[in-house]
């Protein structure tokens, strides 16, 4: 079962995982964008960033969350 979530409290758990990978320290925001039942993540990075390392973390990052939230409906 997954647990509700916020976009905003999604958003903050994404960053802080994001980051967590190596090269993360680019990433300077997430935004989850909703559609519908489903959700993706859009990453905003810093100058100097590995584009192919960001987008390993997101998807990696975007696979676990999904597996663990639904976003709240009640916003």
């Amino acid at each position: 079962m997954r647990t509700p979530i916020s976009v905003k409290d999604l958003e903050l758990i994404a960053l802080r995982e994001i980051r967590s990978f190596p090269g993360g320290e680019y990433v300077c925001h997430v935004e989850v964008i909703p559609a519908s039942a489903d959700w993706r993540l859009h990453a905003t990075v810093r100058d100097g960033a590995d584009l192919n390392r960001i987008q390993h973390a997101a998807a990696a990052t975007t696979f676990r969350l999904k597996h663990r939230y639904h976003l709240r409906t009640d916003w």
